[in-house]
């Protein structure tokens, strides 16, 4: 039996964790490593290291920061191998005079084996070649593995030493489990008590002693990567489905969430990484795949509350401005955002947090049209970020025609040149070059209105979800500025008529709407289906815009259905796999 000295080295190395994850979310990085690597030989200290090299590398997107990561990632999964079940059944079977890990160690080293997976699987993911997806999707499997095992083991110790876990209402703030939570809190201001645990001899849980404290912070921490992962398949594109189940993956959004809103409240070191993570999906992910269509702030609410319980220990942080920016950006009290987002950057220590405040203050300036100052801003990011230049540089470009800034074709050729300079060629990277193949291609560059270029930012504010952040009045432009003089005034066909009939839904209009849509998709019907059109999302996003409205009347359901399952036989356009989900969402729910 394990002695109590080696579970309170353990407890005292979680809460050390803890405090040195405060410190990078508080925007101090530096010292948080310091302080991880001052424990070297800590397994749980090591983790926590793990982590601001990942979120380092996941901002920054730098091939050295990548790579560091990596490594440590590895390195963590070899030492939890090294100190894991496989070690552990080794030792019952040949013996060993090395001192047996205690219960909450090897449940412990599980959790950060299956958190490091993810990780190391995320990050392999980004590097978007066919072999990187099949390793990734390899390690993720391991991962879940894991997770369910381990999972399905606290929650059996936490059932019968603590009583049922009822998890709380992922879509209310409110009603996050009261009872659970206050059972918790009795349990952790009282004494300790230690509980005996026994199982068979087969491995699995051999006689130990474990705190109820103790499970309830594994608990805690293990709903953490469990609710992430569930999350994150979750939101894979239909197209993957045959794959995730082909590895064995399985991913429920809501039970995904209500674990995350669980992990928040508790006292295992992941707990901001879970608010976090909320704050990700509310603020970020759930307006980007439109889940509540033009409502994009339909998670403000929560994210609101998310953010004031934490303000008396991440109220300085810059990643808490920033989501605080995003919640003010949804709600379209733009002035709040840049305030938030300008806080952001005053008070980060790192470099990427800065630009991606920058990213968003500039978003602010196209959602305003204010295209001078989104250019200026969108300018300087071309030039200081190391991973989106191509993008910023065709932000920049579209906001200079939209103000008529181009005299020349020489000034608009040397942004084409550096919006096509990316070495790595990914989704995005294909949708600017099919932008840029609608420029003008001669020196009449002066003669194209400014409309031509503002159809191009208002085709980005409607493919990011952003347009319904506009105020009315600028609604009502983007309304006006649709209306075409010429043909040639359009850069795709049809494109006018879809963002007429997305602004106007947005407005409530939704008569009007359907009409603008159904002439949108008349004008693509006149392009040959033989031919792959490079702009044939607007058909696709079309038909769903349209199915969406039908679907919801009864007179019309039908209809509504038929254009989505249309919706599902176009293929290979722009934004095909983030549409794909919400066409298999509304056909399945509505």
């Amino acid at each position: 039996m394990a002695s109590g000295s080696r579970d309170y080295s353990s407890e005292q190395e979680w809460v050390l964790a803890k405090q040195g994850l405060k410190l990078l979310i508080n925007n101090k990085a530096k010292e948080a490593e310091a302080l991880f690597l001052q424990y070297p030989e800590s397994l749980i200290m090591f983790s926590g290291y793990s982590y601001v090299v990942f979120m380092d590398a996941l901002m920054s997107f730098e091939e050295d920061k990548l790579a560091k990561a990596i490594k440590t990632l590895k390195e963590v999964e070899r030492r939890c191998n090294n100190r894991g079940w496989f070690k552990f059944v080794k030792t019952k079977m040949f013996g060993s005079s090395e001192v047996e890990p205690s219960l909450t160690e090897s449940l412990e080293t599980q959790i950060i084996l299956a958190d490091s997976q993810v990780c190391l699987a995320i990050l392999v993911f980004l590097q978007q070649d066919i072999s990187g997806y099949l390793k990734a999707g390899w390690v993720l499997r391991k991962a879940w593995k894991v997770y369910q095992s381990t999972y399905t083991d606290i929650l059996n110790l936490y059932n019968k030493q603590i009583g049922p876990l009822n998890l709380p209402d992922p879509t209310s703030i409110c009603s996050s489990s009261d009872n659970v939570v206050n059972i918790e809190k009795e349990i952790l201001a009282a004494p300790d008590e230690l509980t005996d645990i026994r199982t068979s001899s087969s491995g699995k849980i051999q006689d130990k002693q474990l705190n109820k404290k103790v499970i309830i912070r594994l608990m805690n921490a293990v709903a953490f990567g469990y609710g992430l992962f569930q999350l994150g398949v979750s939101l894979l594109p239909p197209t993957l489905l045959r794959l995730t189940s082909f590895l064995g993956l399985s991913g429920n959004r809501m039970h995904g969430l209500a674990c995350l809103m669980y992990s928040r409240l508790g006292i295992d070191m992941r707990a901001p990484l879970s608010t976090l993570s909320l704050l990700w999906y509310h603020c970020i992910v759930r307006p980007f795949y439109a889940f509540d269509g033009t409502n994009v702030a339909a998670g403000s609410q929560i994210s609101e509350q998310l953010i004031r319980e934490t303000s008396g220990e991440f109220g300085e942080s810059a990643l808490f401005l920033f989501f605080k920016g995003r919640v003010c950006r949804l709600k379209s009290n733009i002035p709040a955002a840049l305030n938030a987002f300008q806080a952001a950057v005053n008070n980060s220590t790192q470099r990427e947090i800065k630009l991606l405040s920058l990213h968003e203050v500039g978003w602010c300036y196209l959602i305003q049209l204010d295209f001078e100052n989104a250019e200026s801003n969108f300018a300087y990011l071309s030039s200081s970020s190391r991973w989106s230049r191509p993008f910023y540089c065709y932000i920049t470009c579209i906001c200079k025609g939209s103000r008529d800034g181009f005299g020349e074709y020489s000034d608009l050729e040397e942004l084409i040149v550096s919006i096509k300079a990316s070495s790595k060629v990914n989704q995005l990277d294909e949708f600017l070059i099919k932008r840029t193949d609608c420029f003008p291609k001669s020196d009449d560059v002066a003669t194209f209105p400014n409309r031509f270029w503002r159809l191009f930012v208002y085709e980005m504010l409607y493919l990011w979800n952003a347009l319904a952040s506009c105020t009315k009045e600028n609604i009502a432009r983007i309304i006006a500025d649709c209306e075409l003089d010429s043909p040639s005034d359009e850069p795709m066909k049809g494109i006018s008529k879809l963002i007429q009939g997305a602004c106007l839904l947005i407005l409530g209009e939704t008569l009007e709407a359907s009409t603008f849509l159904r002439r949108c998709i008349e004008s693509r019907s006149e392009i040959s289906a033989k031919i792959h059109a490079k702009d044939a999302h607007v058909l696709a996003f079309a038909k769903y815009e349209l199915g969406s409205l039908l679907i919801a009347t009864p007179e019309t359901k039908d209809e509504g259905r038929k254009l989505l399952q249309q919706t599902t036989q176009i293929k290979d356009y722009d934004f095909e796999d983030r549409l794909t989900v919400r066409v298999s969402s509304m056909l399945r729910h509505g």
